[in-house]
C-alpha cells in the first residue's frame, strides 16, 4: 500500500517518457502537464457549481505567471513585458475522481479526520434511537473509520451513505467482524480443518466464509485467529491448529487467501492475521515467542493479509529484547504495508486507552487528540497508521463503489462456490481413522445388521461445537444413504446440566448398557458415537467395555473437538475414526467413510499422548489402501537441502497419502521433537508408484533467536522421511558454515527479510 495515486502504470509511464527524453539529449525535462488532473498538481483544490472537484492551471506565459514573476519590476518595464507575453492565459482542469490517492486525502486530512479513521464502533445491536443518533453524528464529523459487528442491511447502507454523501471527505466505511465457521451452512472448525493437511480444502473453506460475510455487507474479517494446540491447554480445543508451526501457518496462510479471495463481483475482503491470543505469553515462554515469529513470518512469506494484530505477544517480545519502543511495528521498507494493529495500540496506549478488547474498539479522539497535543503522540505516527487504513480500503475498491468505478471493462465472474458441497468435502477430508486393525471398516453389512449407540448419534448441534446452526447428526448420514439401522442410546438420559457422557456411571445406565449388549450380539457392527469430552468417564468406559465384550466389531466414532485412542480389556480399542467438529455435513461425510465411499485421508495435527507417552504420533493417519517409502537420500545443494524418497501404493485400491519431512537442527538434536518441515499429499492408484522431492531453504532450516533475529546455524541436521512423525526414515546431513552464510543471504531476497528489524535494532 502506498501513496501518490495508487496507479502504477501511470507513474511507469511518466518514468519512462522521462528516461526517452533523458537518452535522447534533453538537458532537462518539463513533467508538469502529465500531473494534470490529479490531486498531486500544484494548487488550492476547488469545488465548481456542481460539486465537481478541479485545479486551475497557469501557463509560464500566462497573465497570472507573468505577473507574478514581473511583479518586482518598475511599471515601464513589467508593462512592455506583459504586453509580449505569450501563451495560454489559464485553464481549469477537472481532476479525475477514478484516481483518488492516498498521500493527497492524507494531505487535506484534520488530525481528527485522520484519529477518525483508526477508530471502530460496535454496531447498534438493538434498535437505540440514541445510540444510532450518536453513530450518525460521529460518521458526519469523520470521526469513524469502521464499523464492527452484524447489522441489518438497511442500517448498514444508511450508515455507508452518511460516510460518502454526507462527510467532508466522502471516505467509505470499513464494516469488520469476528470470523465465523458460516452461518447458513457451517465449515469445520480450525482444528479439524487441521487435520485435512490440505491448504487447498482450507482455502475454498474460507472462500465460502467470506462470500456469506461480503453479503452481509462486511469487508474486514478479524481472522483467522492462529492457535498451536500445545499452548493453549485452556483453550478451546476446536480453535487451535494443530501443534506444527509449519503446519499451522501453511494452512493459516491457505485461509487468508480464502478470506481475500475477490473473484466474485462483490469485491475482496481484508483478512486480519490473529496471533494475540493469550496463551502466547501467559506462560512466558521464550520458545513460544520464538515460535510465533516464525509463524508471522512464515504466513506474510506466502500470503500476505490485509491486517495483523500482533499485540500483546509483541510487547512481551519487545520486554524480552530490551526495547522500549512502545511503536513497534513489523512495516518499513520491503516490509509490511497492511493494517499493523500494533501501530494502533501503541496510539492507544499512548492515549490511556483500555485495550484490552483489541486496539480497534472504543478508541477514543478526543483522547488521542489530548495526548497528540500533549506530544506523546506524533503526527508520523499517527499518518502512518491513517495511511495504511485508506490505502486498504482503495485496495479493496470502496472508492470504486461510489461512483469512482474504474473504466476498464469487468472481467467475467467465475462460477460461485457451492458452500453445501464445498463444507462436505472440507468434512470428508478432515476425518481421521486412528485404528482399524483387524479391518472393520469400511463397513461391509447388511441392512438389519447395523447397530447405532450414544446419544450423540443424534445430535445435530453437537458437531457445531461454537456455532449456532445445526448440522447433520451421523443417523441423518446414515438415512441418506438409505441404511437400516437399529439405534439404542445405551446410556441413562441426562439431565441438561448431566449429559456429558464423561460422568459418573448410575443405577440407570446398567440396564441401558445392558440392552445396548444385548442388541449388539445380534448385529453384525457395532457403531458408537462420543460426543465431546476429553476423557472417557465411568458411564462411558462401562458402555464401551460391554459393547466390545458383546461383539468384536465396533467402531467408535468420536465427535468431539480433540481425538481418543481409549483401551478395553487392557488393550487399544481395534478400530476408532475421529471426526470432530466437522460442521454443518458432519453426519453425511462420517456415514460415506463409514461405508467406503469415501476413504478416510486425515492425518493428526496433534501426537496423542497415553500414559505420559506419545501413544498415536503426529501426522498419523490410516487410509483403506497401503503405502510404502523406498529409495531414500537427501543431499546439498548450493543453498537447500533436497530431500528424495519414492513413494508406492501396494494396496488394491486407489488411495491418498500424506508423506511428512522432519528435521532437527543442531541446537534441538539432543532434546525436544522434531519439527515438520514440509509434506506432499499424494494420490496413486494400486501398484502405482511416484517419486516425490523435497526442497529444504532457509525458511525451515532457520530459526530465530529471542532477540528476533534470524539465523541458519552450520552444523550436523537429521532429516526424516515417512507417513508420521513416528514412521519416518532419518538421516544425517551436515551443512558447512559457507553453506549456511548463502542460504542466510538467499532468504534476505525473499519479501519480508526486515519483519522484525526495528525490535534487532533495538535489542
Amino acid at each position: 500500500m502506498g501513496g501518490g495515486t495508487r496507479d502504477p502504470g501511470r507513474v511507469m509511464a511518466v518514468l519512462y517518457a522521462v528516461a526517452l527524453a533523458l537518452a535522447a539529449g534533453a538537458a532537462s525535462v518539463m513533467i508538469g502537464s502529465w500531473f494534470a488532473g490529479t490531486i498531486e498538481a500544484p494548487g488550492e483544490l476547488l469545488t465548481d457549481a456542481d460539486g465537481r472537484a478541479y485545479k486551475e492551471s497557469w501557463g509560464m506565459a500566462s497573465t497570472k505567471a507573468v505577473q507574478a514573476r514581473f511583479g518586482r519590476l518598475d511599471a515601464y518595464e513589467r508593462a512592455r513585458k506583459e504586453l509580449f507575453a505569450e501563451g495560454i492565459s489559464s485553464s481549469r482542469i477537472y481532476l479525475d475522481p477514478q484516481r483518488p490517492g492516498v498521500e493527497d486525502l492524507l494531505d487535506i486530512m484534520s488530525m481528527e479526520e485522520k484519529i477518525g479513521q483508526l477508530v471502530l464502533r460496535p454496531l447498534p445491536t438493538s434498535d437505540d434511537p440514541q445510540d444510532i443518533r450518536h453513530i450518525r453524528d460521529q460518521l458526519k464529523r469523520g470521526h469513524l473509520g469502521g464499523l464492527i459487528g452484524s447489522a441489518s442491511q438497511v442500517e448498514s447502507a444508511t450508515f455507508r451513505r452518511i460516510a460518502v454523501e454526507e462527510t467532508r471527505l466522502g471516505i467509505p466505511l470499513l464494516f469488520a467482524d469476528e470470523v465465523s465457521r458460516g452461518d447458513a451452512v457451517v465449515m469445520p472448525s480450525p482444528f479439524a480443518l487441521a487435520a485435512s493437511w490440505s491448504p487447498d480444502i482450507v482455502e475454498r473453506a474460507a472462500a465460502v466464509v467470506a462470500d456469506e460475510a461480503r453479503e452481509t455487507g462486511k469487508n474486514w474479517l478479524l481472522g483467522p485467529d492462529v492457535v498451536l494446540s500445545h499452548l493453549s491447554a485452556d483453550r478451546n480445543g476446536a480453535a487451535t491448529w494443530g501443534a506444527s508451526e509449519f503446519l499451522a501457518r501453511t494452512l493459516a496462510a491457505a485461509t487468508v487467501r480464502g478470506l481475500e479471495n475477490d473473484d466474485d463481483e462483490s469485491g475482496g475482503s481484508l483478512a486480519c492475521l490473529r496471533v494475540d491470543d493469550p496463551s502466547w505469553t501467559d506462560r512466558r515462554m521464550p520458545d513460544a515467542i520464538i515460535d510465533k515469529f516464525r509463524l508471522v513470518a512464515g504466513i506474510l512469506g506466502i500470503s500476505t493479509p490485509a491486517s495483523v494484530a500482533l499485540d500483546p505477544a509483541t510487547q512481551y517480545a519487545l520486554d524480552i529484547a530490551g526495547a522500549d519502543d512502545p511503536a513497534f511495528s513489523i512495516g518499513g521498507p520491503g516490509g509490511y504495508e497492511g493494517i499493523d494493529l500494533s501501530e494502533w495500540t501503541a496510539i492507544a496506549r499512548a492515549a490511556g486507552q483500555d485495550d484490552r478488547r483489541g486496539p480497534y474498539i472504543g478508541l477514543s479522539v478526543d483522547a488521542v487528540m489530548a495526548a497528540f497535543r500533549a506530544g506523546r503522540i506524533t503526527q508520523l505516527q499517527v499518518d502512518d497508521a491513517v495511511r495504511r487504513v485508506l490505502g486498504a480500503k482503495y485496495d479493496l475498491g470502496l472508492f470504486r463503489s461510489h461512483g469512482r468505478a474504474d473504466r476498464s471493462p469487468p472481467m467475467p465472474a467465475p462460477a460461485p462456490l457451492d458452500p453445501r458441497a464445498v463444507a462436505l468435502d472440507a468434512a470428508l477430508h478432515s476425518i481421521v481413522l486412528l485404528r482399524n486393525e483387524p479391518a472393520v471398516l469400511p463397513l461391509d453389512a447388511g441392512p438389519h445388521d447395523i447397530l447405532v449407540v450414544g446419544t450423540a448419534a443424534a445430535e445435530r448441534s453437537l458437531s457445531m461445537g461454537d456455532a449456532m446452526a445445526d448440522g447433520a447428526s451421523l443417523l441423518d448420514g446414515l438415512d441418506g444413504l438409505g441404511l437400516r439401522y437399529k439405534y439404542v442410546p445405551g446410556l441413562a438420559l441426562r439431565d441438561e446440566g448431566e449429559r456429558s457422557q464423561s460422568g459418573k456411571l448410575v443405577n440407570a445406565d446398567r440396564m441401558a448398557i445392558g440392552m445396548a449388549s444385548e442388541a449388539a450380539r445380534r448385529s453384525e457392527t457395532v457403531i458408537m458415537a462420543l460426543g465431546e469430552t476429553d476423557s472417557l468417564g465411568e458411564a462411558a468406559q462401562a458402555l464401551l467395555d460391554a459393547l466390545h465384550a458383546a461383539n468384536k466389531n465396533l467402531v467408535l466414532v468420536t465427535l468431539g473437538s480433540r481425538p481418543l485412542d481409549p483401551d478395553v480389556s487392557g488393550h487399544k480399542l481395534p478400530c476408532v475414526l475421529h471426526a470432530g467438529q466437522l460442521g454443518s455435513a458432519s453426519g453425511h461425510a462420517i456415514a460415506l467413510v463409514l461405508t467406503g465411499a469415501f476413504a478416510p485421508r486425515g492425518r493428526l495435527p496433534v501426537a496423542l499422548i497415553d500414559k505420559g507417552r506419545i501413544g498415536l504420533p503426529f501426522g498419523h493417519g490410516l487410509g483403506f489402501s497401503q503405502f510404502e517409502l523406498e529409495d531414500y537420500s537427501i543431499e546439498l545443494s548450493h543453498d537447500r537441502l533436497i530431500a528424495s524418497t519414492v513413494l508406492y501404493n501396494t494396496g488394491d485400491s486407489e488411495g491418498q497419502e500424506t508423506v511428512q519431512v522432519y528435521l532437527k537442527r543442531p541446537a534441538s538434536r539432543d532434546r525436544g521433537p522434531s519439527e515438520l518441515a514440509d509434506f506432499q499429499q499424494i494420490s496413486l492408484l494400486p501398484g502405482e508408484n511416484r517419486r516425490l522431492l523435497f526442497e529444504l531453504g532457509g525458511n525451515q532450516l532457520g530459526r530465530f533467536e529471542r532477540n528476533g533475529r534470524f539465523v541458519i546455524d552450520p552444523g550436523s541436521y537429521t532429516i526424516a522421511v515417512g507417513l508420521s512423525e513416528g514412521q519416518a526414515h532419518a538421516a544425517e546431513i551436515s551443512i558447512p558454515p559457507t553453506v549456511a552464510e548463502a542460504m542466510g543471504k538467499a532468504r534476505s531476497l525473499e519479501p519480508f527479510p526486515a519483519l522484525f528489524g526495528r525490535m534487532r535494532r533495538s535489542a
